[in-house]
């Protein structure tokens, strides 16, 4: 006898939403993990949920396109003076607002502004936004003001033009600043009031006028981060120095002036010192007006650093030892010259004992196999180490010698950066000319054989040089258990045989790769 089909028992009350019953600081709070926009949008699902949007502790807005302020036909034709980021205006204004509307009567906990290009037509509304966060604010609050998009990278972007001897200085040395691909906007003038709220715990400031009072409280601000901040002067070691619970510092691209921040000025040079401050984290990005830091690192387990190869008394780190967890180290520049190298293994040596490696050179480290660097130092305790920039001769030859000093190593990334001539031609290898067969040497690299347990390549796109650096890790590779493949866009019969061919050269049958 045939069976009907199972059917569901009718709601008869018992069912209900468990979720509705929460209460609305609670509701408040679930939606506080979705972007703003969406999290308006799901309060206004249902009726219950209307004023839940109360509760939501979390504004942020991130303005992504910037507009041009060299158009000055906008400036001259308009009617009123008011700025070209109105949209992005209203739609702060529009939550902050709906709080309002809804029972909020505190300020939220997180409140994040960040402008593609602030204009001085936006002050009025910058004032009272923070008047209303800094004077309602509850126990704690995070202020992101970033008011200015802006990319750093490296100041040549051609190829270099290197001489037959990798030892040479042949090339003229690049400057040691850099380029920050972004948009000069206005200075915006911070309020007294900010410097003496109690309840910050973290400051990110971007294009802002730092002229702070006399008098500064912020005793218990934890996070503070400093982007294209023009004049600096004795500023900021005051703000520094007014932080006592200060565990994460950033500076990046601090003490310019020149437009477009591509010369920094030398008489806006400055010094910072942190020895009364136990710091956690230390970051300074391009900031090449810096003469000294003088850090106490007994408690410092992240350091990132990007600039040019500092001279020794740059950096004054005192009380590092092998606490140091994760270390990044990016140069400016078309590479680290002959006379650099002892400064860069003075720098390699305060980070022995570091447990994560990111190295960001122009060209993948191959200035590191030259013979005149003298010896890559030790790194036991060595993870995970990432390795960025373009790929040359004396990659694969800078690479084996890290790993040679690195016997720990259980994860490897290659960042491949597209080189001179991929910037400019979208042409990917040929089926023809991937059927080539590759020839490496062989190498006996100890971590490789018998501790490389995850691969990753970021942009292979199948040149010989990269398909040389992919064969060489995946044939030596013995106890590998999972590598990922991350390929740029680009036309799918030819992702797919270098898929095979990389699966090919996989020494390590069950290892999972993910492409």
């Amino acid at each position: 006898m045939a069976t009907s089909p199972h059917v569901e028992p009718p709601c008869d009350g018992g069912c209900r939403d468990r979720l509705s019953d929460l209460p609305d600081g609670v509701l408040g709070t679930i939606l506080s993990f979705l972007p703003t926009k969406e999290a308006a949008r799901a309060a206004a699902l249902a009726r219950r949920w209307r004023r839940t949007f109360a509760g939501v502790d979390t504004i942020s807005f991130v303005q992504r396109e910037a507009h041009d302020n060299e158009n000055y036909t906008f400036m001259k034709e308009a009617l009123e003076r008011r700025s070209r980021n109105g949209d992005f205006i209203d739609e702060v204004n529009a939550a902050l607002l709906c709080r309002r509307r809804c029972g909020g009567h505190a300020a939220p906990r997180v409140f994040c502004v960040n402008f593609g290009r602030y204009d001085c037509w936006d002050r009025p509304m910058l004032d009272r936004w923070l008047y209303y966060v800094l004077n309602r604010s509850a126990r704690e609050l995070h202020l992101d003001l970033r008011l200015q998009h802006a990319l750093v990278g490296e100041r040549y972007l051609g190829e270099p033009r290197y001489s037959d001897d990798a030892d040479s200085d042949a090339d003229f040395p690049a400057s040691s600043e850099c380029n920050a691909y972004g948009y000069e906007a206005h200075e915006y003038k911070l309020p007294r009031r900010l410097f003496s709220c109690a309840a910050i715990r973290t400051l990110c400031l971007g294009a802002c006028s730092l002229q702070p009072p006399e008098l500064i409280a912020l005793p218990f601000l934890e996070t503070l981060v400093l982007r294209n901040i023009r004049r600096l002067g004795t500023n900021i070691q005051r703000l520094v120095s007014s932080c006592p619970r200060l565990i994460d510092l950033t500076l990046e691209r601090c003490g310019e002036e020149a437009k477009c921040f591509k010369t920094p000025a030398p008489d806006h040079s400055y010094t910072i010192t942190v020895l009364d401050r136990h710091l956690r984290r230390f970051a300074i990005r391009c900031c090449h007006n810096l003469v000294r830091a003088s850090i106490d690192a007994s408690e410092l387990r992240e350091i990132d650093y990007r600039g040019a190869v500092p001279s020794e008394s740059l950096l004054d780190l005192r009380g590092v030892d092998k606490k140091i967890f994760s270390c990044s180290i990016g140069f400016c520049g078309k590479k680290v010259y002959k006379g650099e190298f002892p400064r860069f293994r003075n720098l390699l040596d305060k980070f022995t004992g570091t447990r994560h490696l990111h190295l960001d050179s122009t060209h993948l480290g191959s200035d590191l196999g030259s013979k005149s660097f003298a010896g890559f130092p030790s790194l036991p305790n060595l993870a995970r180490l990432e390795l960025s920039g373009y790929l040359r001769i004396g990659s694969i030859e800078a690479m084996t010698r890290i790993l040679d000093q690195a016997p720990s190593v259980e994860v490897l990334s290659l960042f491949l950066k597209p080189t001179y001539q991929e910037r400019f031609e979208t042409d990917w290898p040929s089926l023809h000319g991937l059927r080539v067969e590759i020839v490496v040497r062989d190498i006996s690299v100890s971590c490789l054989r018998n501790r490389v347990r995850c691969i990753n390549l970021v942009n292979y796109q199948g040149h010989k040089a990269r398909r040389k650096v992919a064969k060489l890790l995946f044939c030596n590779a013995l106890v590998l258990e999972q590598g990922c493949v991350v390929f740029p866009r680009g036309p799918h019969d030819v992702q797919l045989e270098l898929k095979n061919e990389i699966e090919g050269w996989v020494v390590n049958k069950s290892a999972k790769i993910v492409f």
